[in-house]
């Protein structure tokens, strides 16, 4: 934990040392991030619950810079997060499974952004809504085969399974720095807090960082 954080400062700090040639004025700006999202655990109804583990997602977004100061921003969240989960049977008392998997988690989301000096090199805060959709990837009912005629492949069989998935209204905010590192390319690093409004599991929150690397046009 102590690393991580280590890593995170020194990310914000060499962002913040680096050359800058332009201020920020009105405009678009798009961008590709690296996000770490860190372990978290979580219980739900009737005994089940979840571990979390720490990894890796990415990002795309693109904003509108209004002033040098306040930026309206969208983005796609993607994560595929590794967890073991305990499983508690509704209707035989005593029975239960363990079972590892692969969660994956898309949210489409909106935000905005205050950035609190007018220069190249500037602190920020920013907050987002935004909805999440979420396949844990665990089996809900027999796998299902079918053939049929692809209009570009001829005929096809495949097979498939439905799995357990739900959506859940999520909100998030972040302090970071940025810093223009000359006319149009820039950089971002931020700690970020997610809440995500479950049905059975309540609101969680998932913490981590984020590094952005955009570009201005």
């Amino acid at each position: 934990m102590k690393s991580r954080y280590l890593v995170t400062f020194a990310v914000l700090f060499g962002a913040s040392t680096l050359p800058a040639y332009a201020d920020r004025d009105t405009g678009w700006e798009f961008g590709g991030e690296l996000i770490y999202q860190d372990s978290q655990n979580f219980d739900s109804d009737g005994g089940s619950s979840a571990k979390l583990d720490s990894d890796l997602g990415i990002a795309l977004t693109f904003g509108y810079r209004f002033n040098e100061k306040f930026e309206l921003n969208f983005g796609l969240d993607w994560n595929n997060i590794d967890y073991n989960a305990h499983l508690v049977n509704g209707t035989t008392p005593g029975l239960s499974v363990d079972v590892d998997g692969e969660m994956e988690v898309w949210t489409p989301r909106i935000g905005a952004t205050f950035n609190f000096m007018d220069g190249p090199i500037t602190p920020y805060v920013n907050a987002t809504i935004g909805y999440s959709f979420i396949d844990t990837n665990i089996p809900n009912g027999p796998p299902v085969s079918s053939c049929w005629w692809d209009p570009w492949y001829g005929y096809i069989c495949d097979t498939w399974q439905p799995t357990f998935e739900d959506t859940a209204f999520s909100y998030g905010a972040a302090a970071g720095v940025r810093a223009e590192v000359n006319e149009r390319f820039f950089i971002e690093g931020s700690y970020n807090v997610l809440w995500l409004d479950l049905d059975k599991a309540g609101t969680q929150s998932l913490d981590g960082f984020r590094v952005n690397f955009g570009w201005t046009f």
